[in-house]
Protein backbone atom coordinates (compact mmCIF):
# COMPACT_ATOMS: atom_id res chain seq x y z
CA UNK A 1 0.00 0.00 0.00
CA UNK A 2 1.29 3.36 -0.76
CA UNK A 3 1.65 5.75 2.06
CA UNK A 4 -0.14 8.77 2.45
CA UNK A 5 2.91 10.33 4.56
CA UNK A 6 5.83 11.01 3.92
CA UNK A 7 8.11 10.29 7.09
CA UNK A 8 11.84 11.78 6.53
CA UNK A 9 14.32 12.20 9.57
CA UNK A 10 17.23 14.37 9.77
CA UNK A 11 19.14 15.37 12.69
CA UNK A 12 16.32 14.66 15.36
CA UNK A 13 13.81 16.20 13.22
CA UNK A 14 11.01 14.24 12.25
CA UNK A 15 8.99 15.56 9.34
CA UNK A 16 5.70 14.15 8.28
CA UNK A 17 4.39 15.64 4.73
CA UNK A 18 0.31 14.72 4.04
CA UNK A 19 0.63 13.33 0.67
CA UNK A 20 -2.44 13.60 -0.91
CA UNK A 21 -1.62 16.56 -3.16
CA UNK A 22 -4.45 15.78 -5.19
CA UNK A 23 -7.39 15.54 -3.12
CA UNK A 24 -5.89 18.71 -0.79
CA UNK A 25 -4.85 16.38 1.54
CA UNK A 26 -8.02 15.52 3.34
CA UNK A 27 -7.94 13.22 5.83
CA UNK A 28 -9.16 9.51 4.72
CA UNK A 29 -9.03 6.47 6.86
CA UNK A 30 -5.96 5.15 5.90
CA UNK A 31 -4.05 8.89 6.18
CA UNK A 32 -5.54 8.66 9.69
CA UNK A 33 -4.47 5.13 10.57
CA UNK A 34 -0.89 5.97 9.56
CA UNK A 35 -1.14 9.37 11.20
CA UNK A 36 -1.96 7.80 14.40
CA UNK A 37 0.99 5.14 14.47
CA UNK A 38 3.82 7.59 13.37
CA UNK A 39 2.95 10.27 16.00
CA UNK A 40 2.63 7.28 18.81
CA UNK A 41 6.11 5.85 17.30
CA UNK A 42 7.60 9.65 17.26
CA UNK A 43 6.62 10.32 20.56
CA UNK A 44 8.83 7.85 22.32
CA UNK A 45 11.86 7.17 19.58
CA UNK A 46 14.99 8.47 21.77
CA UNK A 47 16.69 9.96 18.39
CA UNK A 48 13.58 12.28 18.21
CA UNK A 49 13.57 15.69 19.32
CA UNK A 50 10.94 17.86 17.51
CA UNK A 51 8.09 16.86 15.08
CA UNK A 52 6.78 19.14 11.73
CA UNK A 53 3.79 18.50 10.30
CA UNK A 54 3.27 19.72 7.16
CA UNK A 55 1.52 19.45 3.24
CA UNK A 56 2.02 17.79 -0.23
CA UNK A 57 1.23 20.59 -3.32
CA UNK A 58 -1.12 23.45 -2.40
CA UNK A 59 -2.70 22.93 0.64
CA UNK A 60 -1.74 21.45 4.30
CA UNK A 61 -4.83 19.43 4.47
CA UNK A 62 -8.51 20.47 3.40
CA UNK A 63 -10.21 18.56 6.16
CA UNK A 64 -11.56 15.09 6.00
CA UNK A 65 -12.21 12.87 3.01
CA UNK A 66 -15.90 13.99 1.71
CA UNK A 67 -15.72 11.09 -0.77
CA UNK A 68 -16.02 8.95 1.61
CA UNK A 69 -18.34 10.45 3.55
CA UNK A 70 -20.32 10.79 0.96
CA UNK A 71 -20.28 6.81 0.11
CA UNK A 72 -20.95 6.18 3.62
CA UNK A 73 -24.05 8.04 3.70
CA UNK A 74 -25.38 5.36 0.95
CA UNK A 75 -24.91 3.02 3.67
CA UNK A 76 -27.95 2.20 6.49
CA UNK A 77 -27.81 3.85 9.40
CA UNK A 78 -25.57 1.41 11.51
CA UNK A 79 -23.15 0.95 8.87
CA UNK A 80 -22.67 5.24 8.26
CA UNK A 81 -22.44 5.56 11.74
CA UNK A 82 -19.59 2.93 11.71
CA UNK A 83 -17.89 4.86 8.92
CA UNK A 84 -17.96 8.00 9.55
CA UNK A 85 -17.69 7.33 13.71
CA UNK A 86 -14.45 5.69 12.77
CA UNK A 87 -12.47 8.10 10.99
CA UNK A 88 -14.28 11.02 13.38
CA UNK A 89 -12.44 8.50 16.20
CA UNK A 90 -9.35 8.11 14.57
CA UNK A 91 -8.87 12.27 14.09
CA UNK A 92 -9.28 13.11 17.64
CA UNK A 93 -6.93 10.52 18.40
CA UNK A 94 -4.20 11.56 16.81
CA UNK A 95 -4.82 15.25 18.29
CA UNK A 96 -5.22 14.21 21.65
CA UNK A 97 -1.26 12.20 20.68
CA UNK A 98 0.05 15.51 19.72
CA UNK A 99 -1.53 17.21 22.60
CA UNK A 100 0.16 14.67 24.93
CA UNK A 101 3.38 14.41 22.76
CA UNK A 102 6.09 14.77 24.76
CA UNK A 103 8.06 16.32 21.83
CA UNK A 104 7.47 19.37 20.07
CA UNK A 105 4.78 19.30 17.06
CA UNK A 106 4.82 22.28 15.27
CA UNK A 107 2.76 23.16 11.84
CA UNK A 108 4.46 24.68 9.01
CA UNK A 109 1.38 25.48 6.70
CA UNK A 110 2.45 25.18 3.58
CA UNK A 111 -0.97 26.51 2.05
CA UNK A 112 -4.80 26.08 2.52
CA UNK A 113 -6.11 24.46 5.91
CA UNK A 114 -9.93 23.72 6.13
CA UNK A 115 -11.63 21.07 8.71
CA UNK A 116 -9.85 18.92 10.49
CA UNK A 117 -6.27 20.57 9.27
CA UNK A 118 -7.65 23.35 11.30
CA UNK A 119 -7.59 21.70 14.36
CA UNK A 120 -4.49 20.28 13.71
CA UNK A 121 -2.86 23.86 13.26
CA UNK A 122 -4.90 24.87 16.51
CA UNK A 123 -3.61 21.57 18.64
CA UNK A 124 0.47 21.93 17.69
CA UNK A 125 3.23 23.58 19.94
CA UNK A 126 3.64 26.60 17.63
CA UNK A 127 2.86 27.11 14.02
CA UNK A 128 4.46 28.56 10.90
CA UNK A 129 2.76 29.39 8.29
CA UNK A 130 3.44 30.22 4.66
CA UNK A 131 2.26 33.88 3.19
CA UNK A 132 0.29 32.31 0.40
CA UNK A 133 -1.67 30.19 3.38
CA UNK A 134 -5.25 30.39 4.16
CA UNK A 135 -7.31 29.05 7.38
CA UNK A 136 -11.02 28.09 7.35
CA UNK A 137 -13.12 26.39 9.31
CA UNK A 138 -15.85 24.86 6.49
CA UNK A 139 -17.86 22.38 8.84
CA UNK A 140 -20.82 25.17 8.77
CA UNK A 141 -20.91 24.75 4.90
CA UNK A 142 -21.05 20.99 4.49
CA UNK A 143 -23.45 21.27 7.23
CA UNK A 144 -21.79 19.82 10.67
CA UNK A 145 -20.51 20.83 14.03
CA UNK A 146 -16.65 20.30 14.44
CA UNK A 147 -14.53 17.81 15.40
CA UNK A 148 -10.34 17.56 16.04
CA UNK A 149 -10.86 19.27 19.59
CA UNK A 150 -11.45 22.19 17.55
CA UNK A 151 -13.80 23.68 19.80
CA UNK A 152 -11.70 23.08 22.90
CA UNK A 153 -8.16 24.64 21.09
CA UNK A 154 -9.26 27.35 18.92
CA UNK A 155 -11.35 29.48 22.28
CA UNK A 156 -8.03 29.25 23.60
CA UNK A 157 -5.79 30.33 21.01
CA UNK A 158 -8.22 32.96 19.78
CA UNK A 159 -10.80 33.75 22.77
CA UNK A 160 -14.09 32.91 22.96
CA UNK A 161 -15.94 35.51 20.30
CA UNK A 162 -13.36 35.59 17.64
CA UNK A 163 -13.31 31.47 17.78
CA UNK A 164 -17.19 31.83 17.34
CA UNK A 165 -16.84 33.67 14.40
CA UNK A 166 -14.30 31.34 13.14
CA UNK A 167 -16.56 28.56 13.62
CA UNK A 168 -20.06 29.81 12.52
CA UNK A 169 -19.44 31.64 9.50
CA UNK A 170 -16.64 29.85 7.72
CA UNK A 171 -14.76 32.97 6.43
CA UNK A 172 -11.45 32.62 4.95
CA UNK A 173 -8.41 33.90 6.15
CA UNK A 174 -4.75 35.03 5.12
CA UNK A 175 -1.94 33.87 6.87
CA UNK A 176 -1.50 37.53 8.35
CA UNK A 177 -4.79 37.64 9.41
CA UNK A 178 -4.46 34.09 11.25
CA UNK A 179 -1.04 35.83 13.08
CA UNK A 180 -2.78 38.99 14.32
CA UNK A 181 -5.58 36.57 15.88
CA UNK A 182 -2.88 34.32 17.26
CA UNK A 183 -3.57 30.85 15.84
CA UNK A 184 0.20 31.07 14.22
CA UNK A 185 2.86 32.51 15.65
CA UNK A 186 5.04 33.07 12.29
CA UNK A 187 4.07 33.98 8.64
CA UNK A 188 7.29 34.32 6.18
CA UNK A 189 7.71 34.38 2.69
CA UNK A 190 6.10 31.07 0.82
CA UNK A 191 9.46 30.09 -0.46
CA UNK A 192 11.70 30.69 2.66
CA UNK A 193 9.22 28.28 4.89
CA UNK A 194 11.14 25.23 4.53
CA UNK A 195 14.30 26.98 6.17
CA UNK A 196 12.54 28.81 8.61
CA UNK A 197 11.38 25.55 9.93
CA UNK A 198 13.86 24.30 10.11
CA UNK A 199 15.46 26.77 12.09
CA UNK A 200 12.71 26.68 14.35
CA UNK A 201 12.85 22.99 15.21
CA UNK A 202 16.52 23.14 15.75
CA UNK A 203 15.88 26.01 18.35
CA UNK A 204 12.99 23.32 19.66
CA UNK A 205 15.18 20.43 19.50
CA UNK A 206 17.79 22.05 21.20
CA UNK A 207 15.33 23.01 24.33
CA UNK A 208 15.70 20.60 27.41
CA UNK A 209 13.44 17.61 26.89
CA UNK A 210 11.74 16.95 30.26
CA UNK A 211 11.40 20.61 31.20
CA UNK A 212 9.80 21.18 27.39
CA UNK A 213 7.30 18.24 28.48
CA UNK A 214 7.16 19.21 31.87
CA UNK A 215 6.03 22.85 31.17
CA UNK A 216 3.45 21.94 28.01
CA UNK A 217 2.10 19.44 30.70
CA UNK A 218 1.33 22.69 32.74
CA UNK A 219 -0.08 24.42 29.80
CA UNK A 220 -2.17 21.80 28.52
CA UNK A 221 -3.79 21.48 32.39
CA UNK A 222 -3.82 25.00 33.67
CA UNK A 223 -7.63 25.72 32.44
CA UNK A 224 -9.05 23.10 34.21
CA UNK A 225 -6.91 24.01 37.66
CA UNK A 226 -7.79 26.74 40.15
CA UNK A 227 -4.51 29.17 40.65
CA UNK A 228 -3.51 26.89 44.07
CA UNK A 229 -3.38 23.69 42.23
CA UNK A 230 -2.01 25.51 39.45
CA UNK A 231 1.10 26.37 41.77
CA UNK A 232 1.38 22.67 43.22
CA UNK A 233 1.51 21.27 40.09
CA UNK A 234 4.56 23.87 39.11
CA UNK A 235 6.14 23.18 42.32
CA UNK A 236 6.05 19.29 41.69
CA UNK A 237 7.05 19.96 37.77
CA UNK A 238 10.55 21.84 38.89
CA UNK A 239 11.08 19.64 41.46
CA UNK A 240 10.98 17.11 38.85
CA UNK A 241 13.02 18.44 36.70
CA UNK A 242 15.51 19.52 39.36
CA UNK A 243 16.36 16.24 39.66
CA UNK A 244 16.96 15.53 36.47
CA UNK A 245 21.22 15.84 34.43
CA UNK A 246 19.32 18.66 32.47
CA UNK A 247 19.24 20.72 35.47
CA UNK A 248 22.31 20.70 36.56
CA UNK A 249 23.66 20.92 33.01
CA UNK A 250 21.60 24.54 32.90
CA UNK A 251 22.88 25.37 36.42
CA UNK A 252 26.75 24.66 35.29
CA UNK A 253 26.35 26.08 31.55
CA UNK A 254 25.60 29.18 33.22
CA UNK A 255 28.10 29.64 35.30
CA UNK A 256 30.16 29.00 33.04
CA UNK A 257 28.68 31.54 30.36
CA UNK A 258 28.41 28.66 27.29
CA UNK A 259 25.35 27.24 25.75
CA UNK A 260 23.62 24.53 27.89
CA UNK A 261 23.89 21.06 26.05
CA UNK A 262 20.73 18.83 27.03
CA UNK A 263 20.76 15.24 26.77
CA UNK A 264 18.07 12.52 27.61
CA UNK A 265 16.49 14.80 30.53
CA UNK A 266 14.84 13.24 33.77
CA UNK A 267 16.51 10.30 35.50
Amino acid sequence: MTALIRLAADDGIATLTFDRPDALNALNEAMAIELNATLARLAHHDDIRAIVLTGAGDAFMAGGDLRSMRAALDAKPAARDRSIGKLVRLAQSAVELIARSPKPVIASVNGAVAGFGLSLVAVCDLAIAAQRATFTSAYGRIGTSPDGGITHTLPRALGARQAAQWLYLDERYSADEALRAGLVNWVVPDDELADETRVLLKRMGALAPDAFAQTKDLLLHAPQRGLVDQLYAEQRSFLHCAAGDDFREGIDAFFERRPPVFGSGAR
